[in-house]
């Protein structure tokens, strides 16, 4: 797995031997709460605190990180980031994680399109209501990119999420917790950042499961197994559906042609040349700290303040299952993240609950939601 964002805390206890520094940019890593967090929603090992720190979808996993530095307005550096995309492209991982968006850029329109057409399976934040730049959101709209959108406990679009046509999945990521840099050392966030590291780790779950299908059959299966929202899809809300682990294991379906991408010609944007944003800012989506020049979507942050946060779009069900992989086998274990929700914020360390501390600045330059939806779980 590849993640594409600013840097990662390699000596936080959740992430100790999950996370291996790519040979990019001098190997320059400086840690920050967005890069932080998503490696660990992807793979963390929850050993930190005791052993009930934070758990990724995908612990088993190993996250090849791409750390991108800051532009100086806590967005990632665009051209960099358009590097770091090109250079996964060209590592051993089969997915790219981008927690991060702007205005279209062509150049990094062909490192996307490059990546593709050498197999990987590219996943992109959708965006956030409250992120200030052009729409559609990039490089989600790009053809053959899968991009996500977020939904709440309740199954429904997440009150941030960005409607559009290159929404095609929806992830949890609604008051989602993560390790992250910090005082605490935890964190919790909502945006599309988190519910497009959380689908990045299904989709290494499925691909570790079926290691003979392509990029292009891993997305029909998480497509095809995702849960239905009423009415024609795909919609411009949650595209195809709620990634739903527990089906997508489970799918004994037609995964389709190996070399057909099934959301290129029916998800995804294509303006002109004409029509790109004027200014190419790379803003994570919400969640933790974010780089500079990739928008991450803003995350909420409530257990503890780190770097400015990556944008990530929120949504859920309710319950979502966590999967290791053992010995060559899957298991599933249904959690109720509600609970484990609430666990943490009343846990915190050995000092008992973490306190609260304000939250750091979005980087897409906008206000963090006024608060945490009703309790709820993930399904």
């Amino acid at each position: 797995m590849a993640l594409v964002d600013g840097g990662v805390d390699l000596a936080h206890p959740d992430l100790v031997g999950q996370v291996t520094l790519a040979q990019f940019n001098g190997g320059v890593n400086i840690p920050t709460r967005h890069g932080t967090s998503m490696a660990s929603l992807i793979a963390g090992s929850g050993k930190g605190v005791g052993g009930q720190g934070a758990f990724g979808v995908a612990p088993k996993a190993r996250v090849l990180a791409f750390s991108v530095p800051e532009s100086g307005s806590k967005d990632l550096d665009s051209d960099k980031t358009t590097e770091a995309i090109r250079a996964a492209a060209d590592s051993p991982a089969k997915i790219i994680s981008l927690s991060l968006g702007s205005g279209r850029n062509p150049i990094r329109s062909e490192a996307i399109a490059y990546a593709l057409k050498k197999g990987k399976l590219v996943i992109a934040a959708s965006g956030n209501v409250e992120e200030a730049y052009p729409r559609p959101a990039y490089p989600a709209a790009d053809p053959g990119v899968l991009g996500v959108g977020g939904y709440d406990q309740s199954g429904r679009l997440s009150p941030g999420s960005v409607t559009g046509n290159w929404v095609s999945l929806a992830g949890p990521g609604v008051d989602i917790v993560s390790a992250c840099t910090g005082p605490t050392g935890y964190c919790k966030g909502t945006g599309t950042s988190d519910a497009t590291a959380l689908t990045a780790g299904v989709a290494a779950l499925l691909w570790a499961q079926r290691p003979e299908y392509t990029a292009n059959q891993i997305i029909k299966v998480l497509i095809d197994s995702a849960n239905k929202p009423e009415g024609p899809l795909p919609n411009d809300s949650l595209g195809y559906g709620n990634v739903s682990p527990r089906k997508a294991l489970g799918w004994t379906g037609d995964p389709g042609p190996p070399d057909v991408n099934p959301l290129v010609g029916k998800r995804g944007n294509l303006p002109s040349p004409s029509a790109a944003s004027p200014v190419d800012q790379t803003t994570p989506s919400q969640s933790a700290a974010a780089p500079g020049g990739a928008q991450s979507a803003p995350e909420s942050s409530a257990a503890a303040a780190g770097s400015a946060a990556e944008k990530s779009d929120g949504g859920g069900s309710n319950t979502l299952v966590v999967v290791a992989i053992v010995g060559g086998g899957v298991i599933a274990i249904a959690v109720s993240v509600g609970l484990l929700l609430r666990s943490r914020r009343n846990r915190g360390g050995p000092g008992g609950p973490p306190p609260s501390m304000p939250n750091s600045a979005p980087p897409y330059g906008a206000s963090y939601p006024p608060g945490p939806p009703p309790p709820g779980s993930y399904r």
